[in-house]
């Protein structure tokens, strides 16, 4: 750590005595309809204002991200309206995020520079530390169904963030409270955005890691087995609950690790790009501690990396513009990951998953008639999966076939199961737009064939009415339809185990094991929506957005009674279904504004959210009746501090335990002599939780051994320092 100061301190020094900023926006010298009406493009590959797309769109600009202290996307969305993250409540995906009372970070579409980086194949993803938001210029938020664009998975909103392309390059480091460490840069190759459509390129790197508490010091009660049984050397067994086991004595270590790169070369209308992104984190959050070991070797880690060149072509006028993608995307649960728990019989318990993705996609878009745009596109996609393994006895080496690993089940000597996916996806959308006075109509609408489950349409409709073509008022009607594909993760998972039965024809017996389902189809989403915003003045915005949901062809694990997995006998078979439906339903209120008073300047803002609805006849899961999210950011010369505030009511967890509700406040504080055209420093001081508050969110999962609340963080403090050069 002591070397990341000072090169940082030398970077600092060797720092020009001048230069030139991003282009942005200036968030305390612009009207607050410049801020918030930023252009975005990833409501319809067209740019174009949040309020005048078909959708519910926001943007938050790098003065914002700035101004918050956001360094990741879940930081920032956790400030989302209508988006409920909960922290440290999933072994596989760590922060469950719900958007509209929908859970599952697989239903979220996040976009790096119009590039996916969420898997093309559904597979599980952590919403975690590896999205860093280091250079983002801004972060376009679309809410509700976009497949009628993107096609699967755009189930609940899209997600970009758009790198900044030049004129900054900066270097940062960061300690804080246990012991976690920060440390990035940025670096580019051109200073000045106004300098022309010469060559540029951007190298961005952002590592993160520790920063997680010793929960049993602070948890007490919850971690009882584990501050005294365990102590002891004890575990136990949820079937039956009273047997116990002896195992060693170790550490407790639930650290999380992540690494973040994005390296670009603009070369005009050619781009090209690589984004890398790996992910680390203990496989025993979220479980009762008597039933799981919090060690060192503990650990769920993902990589990805996107290869992807991007062409642009503009006719001349810009009266035809045409765009070509291709990326090949590389996923993997990492050979390390492991679960040591109850299940395993304390023993480790090795995954893997891998998925290979290659795409072309073509866009067009032309004016058919003089206010007529028209945005048509195409695209094709390769899959190649070695889906979610069942419990590996040993470490899955990736240069050998899986069948000559002789893998078997967990206490038997019937080899593991293994199954090699190869499909293809074929996809055409059309989007048509006029507008009529002061109303503007959109219609949009996605084919799709896929080779593993069939053909899908998805539409999308939407009135945008400006009365009397004012700018102060907008009101929008919006229909829209999306689809979840049945992962592979979902078809083809299958876990538990066996033990010796002297007196079973197969010798073995086995009281649980989940099994594949291949016959899968997607989830479908079809939602309606308004919005009604209202520039009360200059600088103040008011806007409510009603929305109502109704998902049919869930996805979920149902329990199919007894039955025999590889001709053994099984007490409990459980699989994957389209079993059940689930309605949302609820409504934003949301207000920002900005103002100055003397040498000050204010930008307070709040959004009160309220959620309802019903998955299969119960209350939903993961979604609090109401949120409340409120902070303000107030600037005076070279200091700026940020106060934030969330409170959420009550929220149930998967079996509809209840987990009490909590109010939570965070801190920033940032010294900046960085100008437009100057080099120098920044330094911030970060207080999360800062009443040190003991409050749970909600645990993923079912089953004997779920907590019904995860603990959260105890109060966290962090100093960074950056420079600008």
């Amino acid at each position: 750590m002591r070397s990341c100061f000072l090169l940082a301190a030398a970077l600092c020094a060797a720092a020009p005595a001048r230069a030139q900023e991003s282009g942005g926006v200036d968030f305390f010298q612009s009207s607050l309809r410049e801020i918030l009406d930023t252009p975005i493009l990833s409501a319809s590959y067209a740019e174009e204002r949040p309020s005048d797309t078909a959708a519910a769109a926001y943007v938050v600009t790098a003065e914002t991200i700035q101004k918050r202290g956001y360094k990741t996307l879940h930081e920032l969305l956790s400030d989302m309206p209508q988006f409920q993250v909960q922290r440290n409540s999933d072994v596989r995906r760590l922060n469950l995020v719900s958007v509209r009372g929908i859970p599952g970070n697989e239903r979220l579409v996040i976009l790096y520079d119009g590039v996916r980086i969420t898997p093309p194949t559904g597979d599980l993803f952590a919403i975690a530390g590896q999205l860093s938001i280091k250079n983002a210029e801004r972060v376009e938020v679309v809410m509700g169904p976009m497949s009628s664009v993107y096609g699967a998975d755009a189930f609940s909103g899209v997600v970009n963030v758009v790198s900044r392309r030049a004129g900054v390059s900066t270097a940062g480091i960061a300690y804080g409270s246990f012991d976690a460490r920060v440390a990035g840069f940025t670096a580019m190759s051109r200073h000045s955005e106004e300098a022309g459509t010469g060559p540029a390129a951007a190298v961005t790197i952002d590592k993160r890691s520790g920063g997680n508490p010793k929960l049993p010091d602070y948890y007490k009660d919850d971690y009882a087995w584990y501050n005294r049984e365990y102590q002891a050397g004890l575990v136990k067994f949820p079937i039956p609950s009273t047997v116990t086991a002896s195992v060693p004595v170790t550490g407790y270590d639930a650290r999380e690790d992540s690494f973040y790169l994005n390296a670009m070369l603009d070369l005009g209308s050619l781009e090209v790009g690589l984004i890398k992104m790996k992910e680390s984190h203990s496989s025993s959050i979220g479980v009762k501690p008597e039933l799981t070991v919090y060690n060192k070797d503990a650990r769920f880690a993902t990589g990805q990396w996107t290869a992807y060149g991007r062409h642009s072509y503009s006719s001349p006028g810009e009266t035809l513009k045409v765009n070509t993608l291709l990326s090949y995307y590389d996923y993997e649960i990492l050979p390390e990951s492991r679960f040591i728990n109850s299940y395993s019989g304390y023993a480790d318990a090795y995954k893997y998953a891998s998925a290979k993705t290659a795409t072309i996609e073509q866009t067009f878009s032309f004016e058919a008639a003089e206010g007529f745009p028209v945005l048509a596109g195409y695209s094709y996609q390769e899959n190649a999966v070695l889906p979610y393994t069942a419990d590996l006895g040993h470490e899955f080496d990736t240069q050998r076939s899986p069948v000559s690993q002789n893998f078997v089940y967990n206490g038997s000597t019937i080899p593991v199961d293994f199954h090699s996916l190869r499909y293809s996806n074929t996809g055409a959308f059309l989007r048509l737009q006029k507008q009529l006075s002061d109303v503007s109509l959109s219609l949009g609408l996605r084919y799709d064939r896929n080779t593993a489950y069939g053909e899908t349409w998805n539409p999308r409709a939407g009135l945008v009415w400006r009365p009397g073509g004012s700018e102060r008022t907008v009101a929008k009607v919006l229909y829209g339809e999306a689809y979840l594909a049945p992962s592979p993760f979902w078809t083809n998972k299958h876990f538990g185990s066996f033990i010796s039965s002297p007196t079973a024809a197969s010798g073995y017996h086995s009281y649980f094991f989940h099994i594949p389902n291949e016959a899968l189809a997607p989830e479908k989403l079809r939602s309606v929506e308004g919005t009604l915003s209202h520039d009360l003045t200059g600088n103040v915005r008011v806007s409510l957005n009603p929305y109502y949901n109704k998902v049919s062809g869930l996805i979920q694990d149902v329990t199919i009674g007894p039955g025999t997995f590889h001709g053994v006998e099984v007490d409990v078979l459980e699989r994957a279904e389209n079993s059940g439906s689930m309605e949302t339903y609820g409504a934003t209120l949301k207000a920002d504004a900005i103002f100055h008073a003397g040498t000050w300047s204010f930008e307070p803002w709040a959004a009160y959210t309220h959620s309802e609805g019903h998955l299969a006849g119960e209350p939903l899961p993961f979604n609090s009746r109401h949120v409340l999210q409120a902070g303000a950011s107030a600037q005076h010369g070279r200091w700026t501090i940020t106060p934030r505030a969330l409170y959420r009511s009550y929220t149930r967890n998967q079996d509809g335990a209840r987990v009490a509700p909590f109010t939570t406040a965070d801190l920033y504080l940032r010294y900046s002599d960085i100008t437009r055209r100057s080099a120098g420093i920044a330094l911030w001081l970060s207080v999360k939780n800062i009443f040190d508050r003991r409050y749970y969110n909600a645990a993923y999962g079912g089953g004997a051994d779920r907590l019904d609340g995860a603990p959260q963080s105890p109060r966290e403090a962090s100093l960074g320092l950056s420079c600008k050069f």
